[in-house]
């Protein structure tokens, strides 16, 4: 009859145990390097996003309220004036942002503006030369790639008239 003294336990060895412990660190150091270039992806989709979302909004804002304005004005450095029947809108392009001002808010456009091009329509009033905005445009970069942004308004011949008979060239 055998005793149970001699009876063998079985187990792993410390060197299965080393083996599985590092094969494990080795996955789990691959799986946090994946993470790490998954949330970077993630983070330049995200920027990308939103300056395709911003680009297009300001883009659509712009030719609706050139399609329903009466008149298009430069009334200062990079700031042009919407004039419409019902509120006006500013526009003010500055050298990181674009700002849209209507009815007492302001929104925002992280766009970066570079080489605006601004077309003035043909006055007979000297006080109204370069003043009535026909054509804007300006170019945006985001990630090395160049987007341009342009709207245009055909001025009806009733408002050239009445700018160019007015005598201040101020206000109309």
């Amino acid at each position: 009859m055998k005793t149970n003294a001699h009876k063998r336990l079985k187990g792993f060895t410390i060197v299965e145990v080393l083996v599985v412990l590092a094969l494990t660190s080795l996955s789990v150091s691959l799986s946090y390097g994946a993470l790490n270039a998954t949330q970077e992806l993630f983070s330049r989709y995200k920027a990308q996003n939103r300056f395709l979302n911003e680009f297009t909004e300001l883009k659509r804002r712009c030719d609706y309220e050139a399609l329903k304005a009466i008149s298009i004005i430069e009334i200062g450095t990079n700031i042009f004036e919407i004039k419409r029947d019902s509120l006006p809108i500013k526009i003010s392009v500055l050298d990181k942002r674009v700002l849209l001002f209507k009815g007492g808010i302001c929104d925002t456009f992280h766009l970066e503006a570079k080489n605006l091009k601004i077309g003035y329509e043909e006055m007979a009033n000297p006080l109204w030369q370069n003043k009535l905005v026909n054509e804007l445009s300006f170019d945006v970069e985001f990630s090395k790639q160049k987007y341009i942004f342009s709207f245009t308004k055909s001025h009806d011949a009733s408002v050239k008239l009445a700018l160019d008979s007015q005598e201040n060239g101020g206000k109309y």
